[in-house]
């Protein structure tokens, strides 16, 4: 690790606070004295804002009729940080706890401190088995052998095992087929060292098939019930159906995308009832200024042909590195306050045309996802480029993260 990108990182541990401007909610598009100093430069960053994704939390329950929210984070987060967003929310008096699905990261949030509960909605190695029972991570059941699994690591743990039965109500690709749910869920029940913490399915999108997997999964809740089996707090509801659909809303909801500030399509209803606040800015660095001619091309391929003389900057950011390439098709950046328009992205670098003059200099920070103008929002960026806002946040790992109260 080069001296600056690891002073990049001590800074990025330090929280900031910074005060937004009331027409935004987020502060000046301009730069300010906590934008990251030249001497702590990074390629690329992301910053989130601990406000915004606490206000989310409150609006989403309030959508829900104050129910609390578990707040889905797999895939780290769609690229924003599993960690960093389970330690902003962790304190959050609407959130229940995290979801993921794949182990290690669980106990990543664990091990971060995070205090809240974990659901592991996917399998685990039984080399991890130990660590997730010691670490009070709930388990899920979602067949026969997940149950056995389970089981076994009962028999050598003198803790109770936190777990959740995961039931397919229709979605087909997991969870214990509901004509097998009462079988299985009345052995889990049985079973001595096990504690069924959540009962849950997850919601197709088309509403009619949903209502009849809500009707699936209450039917079997009452049976299951009717047998004195506890099956724990229920939940059903992703983002969309969250929105959509109040029936699916049980003793919980499990929303995603929405805690990030973003709804699953664009324009729906309820974004202008409930404006959420967008929860991060991706920004980089220009480290190349150049003034090409007419006639020059740029890329691999000659994508871009200069018409013109231009000055053209250089972001040290790429489809690489999570931002998408099709960006090239039409996306913004912002620069100094202005947009200007994306012409190439390749693997690490992105381009942008600044026009005949300029006043940007190497060094100048740009915002190339951000709330402070409607093209550079997840959902701006997907319209100019046709493509969906899911594909606007998912960054790398990789990516260095600072965390502010307020943007």
């Amino acid at each position: 690790m080069d001296t600056s990108r690891r002073k990049f990182m001590e800074y990025a541990a330090i929280t900031a606070s910074v005060v937004a401007l009331p027409s935004s909610l987020w502060g000046s598009t301009a730069r300010s004295k906590f934008d990251l100093p030249k001497e702590n430069s990074a390629d690329f960053w992301l910053e989130l804002s601990r406000k915004a994704y606490h206000k989310n939390a409150e609006i989403i329950s309030t959508m829900a009729n104050q129910k609390p929210v578990l707040a889905v984070i797999k895939n780290n987060a769609y690229g924003l940080g599993d960690v960093e967003v389970a330690k902003i929310l962790d304190t959050s008096v609407h959130i229940e706890g995290f979801a993921l699905v794949k182990a290690d990261r669980a106990l990543a949030l664990r091990k971060a401190g995070i205090k809240k509960n974990i659901l592991l909605m996917g399998d685990f190695d039984e080399s991890l088995g130990q660590d997730l029972v010691e670490n009070d991570i709930v388990l899920s059941i979602f067949s026969a052998h997940a149950l056995q699994k389970i089981k076994s690591l009962s028999n050598n743990s003198k803790k109770q095992i936190s777990t959740a039965l995961y039931i397919d109500t229709g979605l087909g690709r997991m969870g214990i087929p509901f004509n097998q749910a009462f079988e299985l869920a009345t052995a889990a029940s049985g079973s001595l060292g096990l504690n069924i913490k959540y009962t849950f399915s997850t919601l197709t999108t088309p509403k009619d098939f949903a209502k009849e997997q809500i009707r699936i999964f209450n039917e079997l809740i009452q049976e299951l019930s009717r047998e004195g089996v506890n099956v724990g707090k229920t939940h059903l509801a992703p983002s969309f159906s969250l929105i959509d659909l109040p029936s699916s809303h049980q003793d919980m909801v499990r929303p995603g995308i929405l805690i990030h500030g973003s709804y699953p399509l664009a324009n729906m209803d309820a974004s202008k009832k409930w404006p959420l606040m967008p929860t991060y800015r991706l920004k980089s660095r220009v480290m190349r200024l150049e003034k090409l001619s007419a006639g020059d091309t740029i890329g691999f391929s000659r994508f871009y042909k200069v018409t013109k003389d231009e000055w053209i900057a250089t972001l040290p950011i790429g489809w690489g590195d999570g931002y998408d390439s099709g960006a090239e098709n039409g996306a913004k950046v912002l620069l100094n306050g202005a947009l200007y328009s994306v012409i190439n992205v390749n693997a690490n670098h992105t381009n942008i045309s600044l026009g005949a003059n300029t006043m940007v200099k190497v060094g100048d920070i740009a915002t190339l996802i951000g709330p402070e103008k409607p093209e550079i929002t997840p959902e701006g960026f997907g319209k100019l480029v046709k493509r969906h806002n899911y594909l606007q946040i998912n960054y790398k790992e990789s990516i260095p993260k600072l965390i502010f109260d307020v943007f």
